[in-house]
């Protein structure tokens, strides 16, 4: 379904404190941990969407500190107006996910969370699906050694073609279903809510990054920041 133009959205989004830009993200590369009142381990959905999982994640688990990444201001939009309390421990990206590499220091991020992203499948669009070859880099070195990424998908052949890049890429393998359980899935998505009721099978892949995926490369945005940080107070995919 396509989403409906908000003509309002990009300046509500502009105005809203717990919407950060590009430029207001890579100010604070280096020091997310400054972000928020507690500086507790950072968890980074991309694809936040209407911002169901990030507000329910972040109620539940006040000493987490959870960032959602979002292309589309009419998405943060309705994100912002769900929330009838701000948690102190949430924030939205207002950004393209192909910067993220610019706006983490090597090993910032505790977990990383893809859940349905779009599965792109026209063999040309194959570089903008989120698990391409590309982003499974980008994730390796912003995620923290030992840290990890959760994908969900509704799409078998997403799935299939996320595993064999996983695998060309040396990420270990933590968790396998092609059909999640409910009482496994913790905290669900309004796809995953939909896709259940539908009775499709939600497939999930749960996968950490090699060790030399965390490199000890800093940007000028990075050291910068570093140096000055303060506390706050179901598509067939076409073949490559």
């Amino acid at each position: 379904m396509r989403l409906r133009n908000i003509p309002a959205a990009k300046e509500f989004v502009a105005q809203s404190p717990l919407a950060l830009d590009e430029a207001a993200a890579l100010a604070k590369a280096g020091a997310w941990r400054f972000a928020f009142p507690n500086q507790g381990p950072l968890h980074l959905e991309i694809g936040a969407g209407r911002g169901r999982f990030l507000a329910e994640s972040a109620l539940a688990s006040p000493d987490l500190n959870f960032l959602g990444l979002e292309l589309r201001e009419e998405m943060i939009m309705q994100a912002l107006a769900k929330l009838a309390s701000a948690p102190a421990n949430l924030l939205f990206l207002w950004m393209n996910a192909a910067r993220l590499g610019e706006v983490f220091a090597p090993g910032e991020v505790d977990l990383i969370y893809l859940n349905f992203p779009d599965p792109w499948p026209k063999a040309r669009h194959a570089k903008r699906r989120l698990t391409a070859p590309d982003f499974l880099a980008m994730y390796g070195r912003i995620l923290k050694p030992g840290g990890a990424l959760r994908f969900k998908t509704d799409n078998p052949a997403l799935f299939q073609w996320t595993e064999l890049n996983f695998s060309a890429a040396g990420w270990q393998i933590l968790e396998r279903e092609t059909d999640l359980p409910l009482a496994r899935s913790g905290i669900v998505t309004e796809y995953e809510s939909r896709y259940r009721r539908q009775g499709q099978p939600i497939y999930y892949i749960a996968a950490c990054p090699p060790e030399k995926a965390v490199e000890k490369i800093e940007s000028d945005d990075i050291k910068r920041n570093l140096n000055k940080a303060q506390p706050e107070s179901g598509t067939k995919l076409a073949a490559d």
